[in-house]
Parts: structure tokens; sequence; C-alpha cells
């Protein structure tokens, strides 16, 4: 399979993959041929990427980390959490417990299941954001807590954490949330507030007391101590509260938001890379960027050779150095026996990517 962003889509390709909504309701079905039609319901429904058919890759097989329907479902959850407790004083304990579900089968099928490629895509509805934001959050935070060996009650505790970090939002309107133009010194103090918001409404149920409520209230702390609300410092910041600064961010960086345009992944990649030590500890950068492609499987790269490839395994663990597929090259046109190349043997050292074609 190759992938692709929506907005290079065309009539007449295949697609590779079922492909789904950010609520886990499948939109189109493998195989199915694009036409005009197909494309306008994938861009309303603001799907960021495609997989496509392509006999060059029948054997690349993009395994998501989780079901789409489970991180569906996960964000229905959030919806329904958020949207019925706009602006009152306390959450209902079946609420909480709801989204505590839904982490514990998040958390169970990483457990059960043999770990799939971590989704490296952001959201492009500004409306979805506030609830789908959060998922993926999460999901990126327990690949981190699994490999810092975490059981299966601290995952579920840290996805919970992720999952409720932004629940103080329900005091700010979605407009201000949403604005596109600078925001006035009030208006800052006001979303700054959400984490104390947050920690004061959750506080009080008891599976949210002690790490859940202490993640939520310092999750925008920052390494050097230039964060919010008590500009903690370092190791003084829980643990928790560091791997959502760093996975926030990351999937903040990856969505459209007003004011800037969407990075892709390797750019994102570069963005926290260049903060460690700064805004993030440096040992969970390192693991970070470790644990999550900064080209995924199926995407498209340019080398310095002028060659078109398609990463063909993503090789976590190997920063920036994944196999690659050649299918293309810029002088001498399709590649008529495409052939891989591991760029994190010796032999290709000297083989850079320089450019992603067709994402973004």
């Amino acid at each position: 399979m190759r992938r692709i962003t929506v907005k290079y889509a065309k009539p007449g390709m295949i697609l590779g993959a079922p492909v789904y909504d950010n609520y886990g309701n499948m939109l189109l079905d493998s195989q199915m041929r694009l036409d005009e039609s197909l494309l306008d319901l994938l861009r309303r429904n603001g799907v960021v990427e495609i997989f496509l058919d392509d006999w060059r890759l029948v054997d690349v097989v993009v395994e998501p980390l989780i079901s789409p329907e489970l991180e569906g479902k996960a964000a229905k959850t959030l919806y329904m959490l958020i949207t019925s407790n706009q602006g009152k004083d306390s959450i209902a304990s079946q609420n909480i417990d709801l989204v505590v579900r839904a982490i514990n089968a998040i958390v169970n099928e990483m457990v059960l299941e043999t770990l799939g490629e971590p989704a490296v895509v952001g959201i492009l509805v500004q409306e979805d954001y506030l609830y789908v934001q959060p998922v993926k959050t999460a999901l990126l935070a327990l690949v981190l807590g699994k490999r810092l060996g975490f059981t299966s009650e601290q995952l579920v505790k840290l996805g919970t954490a992720v999952m409720l970090k932004d629940v103080g939002y329900i005091y700010v309107p979605l407009e201000l949330l949403n604005k596109p133009d600078k925001l006035t010194a009030k208006e800052k103090q006001a979303i700054q507030n959400h984490p104390v918001s947050g920690h004061n409404l959750l506080a009080q149920h008891k599976f949210c007391q002690g790490p859940v409520a202490e993640a939520i209230l310092q999750h925008h702390e920052r390494w050097n101590g230039g964060g919010y609300p008590r500009k903690l410092k370092g190791e003084d910041i829980s643990q928790f509260a560091q791997i959502i600064a760093i996975t926030d961010t990351y999937v903040s960086l990856l969505s459209k938001r007003p004011g800037r345009q969407m990075f892709m992944p390797h750019q994102a990649i570069e963005y926290i890379m260049a903060q460690s030590n700064d805004q993030f500890n440096p040992d969970l950068v390192e693991l970070f960027v470790r644990e999550i492609p900064c080209y995924p499987t199926g995407i498209t790269v340019k080398l310095n050779t002028k060659e078109l490839a398609v990463v063909s395994d993503a090789k976590l663990g190997y920063i920036a150095r994944p196999k690659v597929r050649v299918v293309y090259d810029e002088e001498q046109g399709p590649i008529k026996k495409p052939y891989e190349m591991d760029l994190s043997k010796m032999e290709y050292q000297s083989k850079l990517i320089v450019e992603v074609k067709d994402y973004f």
C-alpha cells in the first residue's frame, strides 16, 4: 500500500485499505475506486490520508496500533463527556467511568495484540479537535508508557489523564479556542486556566485522585520551568505530565490549528528533538523519536540521488533511516523492477531523504 494525503488523491485511484472518520465510522471500503463524489465525502469528513492499492507495494501492509473503531469509540465517549458537561461545576461519575472503560479497552488491545505502527496523523476539522486530539495523544503516550514498563493499571491511569487533560476547556467558549487571530492577554489567561479547572473538576473523583489529577494539572509545565500554571521544572513535574507534554505537542503540530499550517511527521519530530532538555525531558524525547516513525510506512520520499522511494518499513528505533523501495528515478523514469534499500545499513549511509512527496 502507498500512503498519500487526501488533497493529492485523484479520481481512478483504488483504495488499499478501508477509510474511517474521526469517530470510527467506515466511510469507504478497501478496493473502492475513487471518483469526485467519494473524494468530496473524504474531504467533508476531514480525512487526512488514505492508503492506495499499488502493484509495487502489495506486500507492504500498515497495521494500525489500535483498531479505528476502538479509537473512534474513545473519541465519541470524550465528545459526550465534554458536550454534556459544558459550563457545569462538576462532572458525573458515570461520564468518567465511560472514559476509563474506553482506555481499559485500548490498553487491553495493546497488551494482547502485536503492536502495529503508531499512527502519525493529525486532525483537519477544527470542530473535532477537542474530542479527537486527546485520543490520538493517548495512543502515543501509551506507547511510551508501555516501553517504560508501566503496569496495565499505570497505563490506564496515564491514558485517562491524557483523555481528560483538556476537560477544563468546558469553561472556555469554543469560538475562543478556535480563534484565528492573536489572543488578548485576558483570552490567553482564560485558556491557560484549563489545567487548574480540569484538576479541580476531576480531583473529586476517586479514580482521578493522585497521578491522574496531578498530570492534568501539570501537562503544560515544561522541563526548563517555562510552562504553566506553577512553572515547575525538571523532575518536579510528574512523569505522566512529562509524557503528555511531548505527545500532546506532537499531535497538535500534525493538526490544523488557528494561525498555522499542519506539520509533516518528520518536521514535528525535528521540533520535538530541538526542544529536548528545554521544553521536554531529554530521556523521554530519545525514547519518543525511537518509537514514533519519522517517515511512516507507505509514505513516498525523495532521496539525494533523485530517486523516489516508498517507505516499506519505518524501522522504529532507527531515527529517520527507514527501509525504502525505490520505484522511480527522476532521470530514468519508472523503475521496472523496484528494489529495496535499508537506509539504516552502512552500505546506504550516503543515501539521504531530502523531501517527502505527496504528503502535505
